[in-house]
Formats: C-alpha cells, structure tokens, sequence
C-alpha cells in the first residue's frame, strides 16, 4: 500500500511535467486518491523495560540456539541501539578499537550525516570476540551463506522469532527501549539520549542541540548502559531506582 502511494507521486510528478512541456494534456493522478487505501503507520514492536532481565537471560541461555555471529549481533544492537541497517552493514573500517568508537559514515545513515557511537568496555570485548568469528571479512556481521555480503534484516527478526519474542520485539524496538529505560533509570537528558539516537532535529531549538555532540556524556551513558544490562542481567529483575549515574 505504501509503495503504490509512493509511485502514484512519482507518476504525478511524471505527469506535471508532460503538461508543462506539452507531451500531455491532464495529470490524472489526483483521480485516484480516494481510490487507494490510506497507509496506516504503526509503532515497531518493543519490550517493556521490565522484560529486558528476562530477555537477556534468554539472550544468553541460548535456548534458541542461535549462531554465534547472530547473538553477537542481538547484543551489540542492544548495547548500542543503532538501526538494524546501520548494525547489519557494520564494517571493521568503522571501528575504532582505540578511542573505543564506531562512527558510521554519512551515505549509512539515515540521516546522510556521519555518526559517533561511543563504545563501552562490554561492546568493545563482544567486538574483539566477532572479529575472531568474521575472520578476513571486511563486514563485522558477514552472511554465512555469501559472505562477501552482510548478515539480512531477516536474520535479527527470525533469532527474535526463534527466541519467542514474534510480534513483541523487533530491532528497531531496541532503541525505544533504551531510550525509555535510560530516562527512567540512568536520569540521562533528552538531548543526549536523542542525539545518540541520531534522530532528525524537529524544531529550531532541536537544531540548536543537535549542533552539540555532547560527546562526554554520550560516553558515560553508553557505559552507564551497558552496565546496567550487566547488572540486570546478573540480579534477573528490573533495578530499583535511578542507576550508574552520580
């Protein structure tokens, strides 16, 4: 339905500039937008914070029987809450085991700006564990069956299928996810949680703010998150309370 919305304006466009260039004498298109049914959008499944513990035991229980790579690359979208597209197409060219970053270039993003990830200790270790899977790849996440290509979309869906969670949990609903729980829990700023989001500013103010980088916190509070997957992941309950943060 989306795609027939989409090609009816670009069938419109075709058609405006055959009348102004005289190759036709109408546009005919407006004729049939009562006749296509409306695109109906609709929120990416997610997990409630209070699954997460429950979630991460299942993770790491493997009680699914995941591959190795396909894990890492459940774990990894956890940690650092990118688009699945940005994970997937991961190249080992990105990372910077150095200064612990992953910033994906600007024709990956959404956005088509370039994108700082800050790398916590988790992330990095679950990155060196990859590259000993990927071997020579030049993709983090490399196709089993064709790997000069990246792991599919498919795949995150299937292993959140296999682990149970179909129609409640998808990539992208890795990032409401954490954005919900680290304002909730770890009492990190709009902005910044926004900004590594890598979200389109939406208002003057927005842009003002997405000018800064806020690099520094960004640091913390990807380490700050990742330690508290680590600590609810160890206690089996949702924490209590503001956490990490001082």
């Amino acid at each position: 339905i989306e795609v027939a919305h989409r090609l009816m304006q670009v069938c419109g466009q075709v058609f405006r500039f055959a009348v102004a260039t005289g190759r036709a004498e109408r546009n005919p298109t407006p004729d049939l937008r009562g006749a296509l049914i409306p695109v109906r959008h609709s929120h990416y499944a997610a997990l409630d914070g209070k699954e997460l513990p429950e979630f991460i035991r299942n993770l790491d229980g493997d009680k699914a029987q995941l591959a190795p790579s396909t894990r890492n690359a459940l774990r990894l979208l956890m940690l650092t809450f990118v688009r699945t597209s940005e994970l997937i197409g991961a190249r080992w060219s990105e990372i910077d085991f150095e200064t612990k970053q992953w910033i994906i270039p600007a024709e990956r993003m959404k956005m088509r700006k370039p994108h700082i990830v800050p790398l916590s200790r988790q992330a990095i270790t679950l990155l060196q564990e990859q590259k000993e899977i990927a071997h020579t790849s030049a993709l983090v996440f490399p196709n089993r069956i064709h790997p000069r290509k990246s792991m599919s979309n498919n795949t995150i869906l299937k292993a959140l299928d296999l682990m149970g969670y179909k129609g409640r949990m998808t990539g992208h609903g890795f990032r409401a996810l954490a954005m919900s729980t680290i304002k909730e829990r770890l009492d990190y700023r709009h902005e910044v949680i926004d900004r590594q989001l890598a979200h389109a500013p939406k208002s003057k103010v927005d842009k003002a703010y997405d000018r800064a980088q806020f690099l520094d916190e960004r640091k913390r509070m990807m380490q700050d998150w990742a330690n508290y997957l680590d600590a609810a992941a160890s206690e089996g309950k949702v924490l209590v309370g503001k956490f990490g943060k001082k």
